[in-house]
């Protein structure tokens, strides 16, 4: 960031943090990393009087205890860890790279947190069930082969040699097989375990789970007007639609932008194409070995055979 746009996000977390936010009102992304959640957000940010919170949970960036690691689960909480969280969801604990994607008059004059976090899946539930929430979480899901290789080809292999306990407290069924993780060769099969063993079982509930909007970037990216429409009625803005419609708000989107998180320029304008791109890309013989890695983990919302998620 230059000095300005640095000036103007410290500027942004002081008028965030003065506001008069409460936890219940906050709008929730949840979503994995390059699972689509920028550009989602950067749609849902244009929402009138919404300023937009970044990653609070980034372990290096973030604005939460280091001991809460790389993805917080609510079993590792310590004391005063819940009230921490709390702060967040009320706009408290804030800092300049967490308000970096915010323009200074939004945050002056909002009256709405759209809290967006691809380390905070594990605590969906916790909050549910701790906080009345006034707008329904939503639960951002893509294809998992899609999530995996994004993440490779963006970061690069995750480290074996970390001490699990650490970066991942209170994943006892992660830590239980991070050996026998480790010497998996490939690294996609190898990380499409770690996606598996992260969010597969959440996944799969939290989908059916009437208090959250269930949101599949396959029909985001197909339907894109269509999508947003039932996203922003699901979450009963009803004060955002006194000022203006829905379906004028959603009219007025370009959803063809693509996220600016797109840090190798491979997004294809042609959404089909784009969400083929990967698993088209892939032979018959690996992809029953990666078949075989979501069946380990009883996981069946999507399949290698296909990029759409299978319908209940």
């Amino acid at each position: 960031m230059s000095l300005r746009q640095v000036l103007e996000s410290h500027a942004c977390a002081h008028f965030i943090r003065r506001a008069s936010f409460h936890p219940e009102d906050a709008i929730q992304i949840f979503s994995s990393p390059r699972g689509g959640s920028t550009w989602l957000m950067s749609l849902l940010s244009q929402l009138p009087g919404v300023a937009s919170l970044w990653e609070p949970f980034h372990s290096k960036k973030g604005v939460v205890p280091k001991h809460w690691g790389a993805r917080p689960h609510p079993d590792a909480f310590s004391e005063g860890d819940s009230a921490i969280l709390g702060e967040v969801l009320a706009g408290h604990r804030v800092n300049a790279w967490t308000c970096s994607r915010t323009p200074l008059q939004q945050a002056k004059n909002a009256s709405q947190l759209l809290i967006k976090y691809v380390r905070g899946n594990r605590l969906l539930p916790f909050i549910l069930d701790k906080w009345h929430l006034k707008h329904k979480p939503i639960l951002l899901m893509r294809h998992p082969l899609d999530v995996a290789i994004s993440q490779l080809r963006a970061f690069g292999e995750r480290p074996r040699d970390v001490r699990v306990n650490k970066v991942y407290p209170g994943h006892t069924k992660l830590q239980e097989r991070w050996a026998e993780l480790s010497q998996v060769a490939d690294p996609l099969e190898r990380h499409l375990h770690l996606w598996c063993l992260l969010n597969a079982t959440l996944w799969e509930d939290m989908s059916r789970d009437h208090r959250v909007i269930a949101v599949h970037y396959h029909d985001l990216a197909m339907q894109p007007e269509k999508e947003l429409y039932r996203i922003i009625e699901a979450l009963d803005l009803t004060s955002a639609r006194a000022r203006q419609s829905t379906q004028n708000f959603v009219s007025s989107l370009d959803p063809s932008k693509t996220s600016d998180t797109d840090f190798k320029g491979d997004f294809l304008a042609n959404n089909h194409d784009q969400l083929w791109k990967n698993l088209g890309a892939i032979d018959d013989e690996r992809k029953a070995i990666l078949q075989s890695v979501l069946d380990q983990h009883g996981f069946s919302m999507y399949s290698m055979s296909d990029v759409a998620p299978q319908r209940a």
